[in-house]
């Protein structure tokens, strides 16, 4: 009888070693924020994202719209939007031709900033935020409408909404689709 149930014992502490090595094999690390991974976020809103110190800001391009063409966010590590309460920014663009803007970002509800362009020409922006008495920066690009007007992207349930590169709806989170 004492055989038996070193004999199951054993069976039973196998079968449940070889359980957990399944399990272990099994786990996605892909989804965790591992130091030193060299994974890519995505972007939050679908813009594009650079470092500014130990934030994120991400720059999100409507063209199409007559105003509030560029929306700012910053975002923590882990890519959640920081309320814009008490912070505040400059923008500089200039455009292909030489020309320069700066103005002042304007706080918009309450988790990102929006600018103004003057142009839809290709652009290279500076963004400098003020965050607890400490000056972050960003330096975007991009390619202006130009030739590539073709590409128009809109929410099914909000044809309102169009941007000049995939995303989801700022309404309802719906992917776009290209019209």
């Amino acid at each position: 009888m004492k055989k038996n149930i070193v004999k199951n014992g054993i069976q039973l502490l196998a079968i449940l070693l070889l359980g957990y090595g399944t399990l272990m094999a099994q786990h996605n690390h892909g989804s965790h924020n591992h130091g030193g991974s060299s994974q890519s976020h995505q972007p939050p809103h679908g813009g594009q994202m650079k470092e500014a110190g130990k934030y994120q800001i991400e720059m999100v391009t409507n063209l199409f719209l007559k105003k509030d063409q560029l929306s700012f966010y910053l975002l923590k590590s882990n890519l959640k939007p920081i309320s814009n309460e008490g912070i505040t920014g400059t923008i500089t663009i200039e455009y292909k031709d030489g020309s320069t803007i700066t103005d002042t970002l304007l706080a918009n509800g309450d988790d990102h900033f929006v600018a103004q362009l003057k142009k839809t020409e290709p652009f290279t922006c500076t963004l400098k935020i003020q965050v607890k008495g400490k000056i972050v920066s960003a330096v975007f690009s991009h390619s202006g409408l130009g030739s590539n007007t073709a590409n128009v992207y809109t929410c099914s349930m909000h044809p309102e909404i169009k941007q000049d590169k995939p995303g989801t709806c700022p309404k309802c989170g719906m992917k776009l689709i290209e019209k």
